[in-house]
């Protein structure tokens, strides 16, 4: 695990975040990229990633899971959908 002191840049949506952790979670990610969402049992969050230092390097996070992620560039996508 890294020191708490360290900061580590994702990019989440397109947009540059720090954690203090080299480990985030699905549930981390979708917070960042939808930070008013409220819990909806009809909508569904899918995650994709990219350029993570844990092996896959790339990948789908679902639900519950977790990625460790690089120093600075882990890239994450977050979408909303709906079920019908």
């Amino acid at each position: 695990m890294a020191d708490e002191k360290e900061a580590y840049k994702i990019i989440v949506n397109g947009t540059e975040h720090t954690v203090s952790n080299d480990v985030v979670t699905f549930e981390q990610v979708v917070k960042m990229a939808f930070p008013s969402h409220t819990h909806d049992p009809n909508v569904v969050f899918s995650v994709t990633f990219e350029h993570a230092e844990s092996k896959p390097h790339q990948g789908t996070l679902a639900a519950g899971g977790k990625v460790t992620v690089k120093k600075h560039g882990t890239v994450f996508d977050v979408t909303q959908t709906n079920r019908s």
